[in-house]
């Protein structure tokens, strides 16, 4: 192994170090119950709060694809995802996140497929909910691990090949998950924001420096391609379609949602949605130029290839040190969104199916199934990494639609009483249907008018949600209990009640 390599595998195993630590560490205030394990007892207050769902939404995305998509596209790849998400996602944040968090702390709802199953009391649509969801979350949680094993495959000169960057990736995430859960992967992530952010813009500033400063960076990419600076690389219709699923997906990733439900209060989220515009708009800026820099760099990067652009461009212009640092902001990314990704995905599964059939299971066995939970999907997403069916930026798109459009049932259960059980459940299912026959071909392109998907699939959704809604009779009085509690919060101005005490209803006040 030579200096180099030593210097950056160094500054990576004392950032993992910190990490297990801080998620050891969180055992000690550990109580032994799923609300705690999988929600933190709904305790965090706005910094906290801010980190976790920050930290769950910046992933292999931001520090891995837009850099590799701005390789191919340029400059655009900034506006692209900031256009709405920077002002319109931390709106959404507060909107859906205020109404659902009176409602879960009213019946201790921890998913979004209990969250609309609840509405309408109906087993069935909770059930194909949490199934929609977890065929969307496996695919986005194995980019962080394809994220993490180029990573350290280019930082290392290929010494840690990409199975085994995958496989370390793996077990440090699923550690500090198994014994610390909730709270030990907020904490984690609270320091892993700060980590990538510092890191993000530390990379733009020192990849900049040493290219000869911004101006003659982008010059160098003017000269060469000049279309990457320009929007001809992507035409108008992508880039709203884009915008409008970016904003509307994001609020409704199940490892988001759960973590706007688990704010002390209404304030605590009102102040997180107010910080969270800032942080988005520096770090995709920094990673979006990035990536187009490096183009006359590496000129003959393919496909998947520019994936890898970031780290190329550390390991070849920057200190080991340095370089082992920054990639440490790298990992910082990817393992923050994967931890809450896996979290996320093994809360729906016992919760919305396993407990739901078990429901005389101890506290202590429905944590335990948890973490085996936690386990399993961990291996079935490292087992799919290896594949590397796609590029990061491909993968999220697909899985962006088809969590957008869970605004199509989720905007009848929380905001419009006259919607109905029928209306929601046909309306999903066509929406998504649509969405996954458009993206493999099995209907026509023309279809999309040059968006993307789920933008067509989107407007039929709610299109079928109003129509059947008014063709079927109204729903029964006791579905539209939701509406009576988001009621009485609202006209007393009153938190339903104060993260702490268990919410009445859930399995801790039992």
């Amino acid at each position: 192994m030579g200096s180099d390599v030593f210097a950056v595998l160094s500054m990576l195993v004392l950032y993992t170090a910190f990490i297990v630590i801080i998620g050891w560490w969180s055992t000690k205030f550990a109580k032994k119950s799923l609300e705690d394990y999988a929600m933190a007892s709904r305790e965090f207050k706005a910094l906290v709060l801010f980190g976790s769902v920050f930290g769950a939404n910046i992933s292999a995305v931001t520090l891995i694809g837009i850099p590799g998509g701005a390789y191919h596209r340029g400059w655009i790849m900034w506006p692209y995802f900031v256009t709405a998400w920077a002002w319109l996602t931390p709106l959404l944040f507060y909107v859906l996140g205020s109404r659902a968090w009176v409602i879960a702390q009213k019946y201790g709802y921890m998913t979004i497929s209990e969250m609309i199953g609840g509405r309408w009391k109906s087993k069935p649509l909770a059930y194909i909910t949490g199934i929609i969801l977890l065929v969307y979350t496996v695919p986005y949680l194995m980019t962080g691990l394809q994220g993490g094993a180029v990573t350290l495959e280019v930082l290392t000169g290929g010494l840690i090949p990409y199975w085994l960057g995958a496989l370390i990736v793996t077990v440090v995430v699923v550690y500090y998950l198994l014994v610390g859960g909730m709270r030990g992967a907020a904490w984690v992530n609270t320091f892993q924001t700060a980590v990538f952010l510092i890191g993000g813009l530390s990379i733009f500033l020192i990849v900049a420096h040493v290219l000869g400063g911004p101006a003659e960076s982008t010059r160098a990419v003017a000269e060469k391609y000049p279309e990457l600076l320009n929007r001809s690389k992507m035409p108008w219709q992508v880039f709203f379609s884009y915008g409008i699923i970016v904003s509307f997906a994001v609020a409704l990733f199940p490892q988001v949602f759960m973590r706007l439900l688990t704010g002390r209060n209404p304030r605590s989220l009102k102040q997180m949605a107010l910080i969270y515009p800032l942080g988005g708009f520096l770090i995709f800026f920094a990673m979006a130029y990035v990536g187009m820099w490096g183009k006359p760099i590496f000129p003959n990067l393919k496909g998947v290839e520019s994936d890898g652009i970031l780290p190329m461009l550390l390991a070849n212009f920057t200190s080991p040190w340095v370089t082992g640092i920054l990639g440490a902001a790298v990992f910082a990314a990817l393992m923050s969104t994967m931890d809450s990704q896996l979290m996320a995905a093994t809360t729906i599964i016992v919760k919305d199916f396993l407990v739901r059939k078990k429901e005389s299971l101890s506290e202590e066995k429905t944590v335990l199934m948890a973490r085996l939970m936690v386990l399993l999907l961990a291996v079935v997403s490292y087992i799919l990494a290896l594949g590397k069916f796609a590029g990061i930026i491909k993968i999220i798109e697909f899985a962006f639609a088809g969590f957008a459009l869970l605004w199509v049932p989720m905007f009848g259960a929380l905001f419009w009483q006259r919607c109905t059980r029928q209306a929601a459940l046909i309306s999903m299912i066509v929406s998504q249907a649509v969405l996954i026959a458009l993206t493999v071909g099995w209907l026509p392109k023309s279809l999309c008018f040059g968006m993307l998907p789920g933008v067509p699939a989107m407007a039929l959704g709610f299109v079928l949600l109003v129509a059947v809604s008014y063709l079927t009779p109204a729903p029964a009085a006791e579905t539209k209990e939701y509406f009576r509690v988001i009621r009485e919060s609202y006209e007393g101005g009153r938190e339903v009640q104060a993260a702490g005490s268990p919410p009445a209803g859930s399995p801790a006040a039992n």
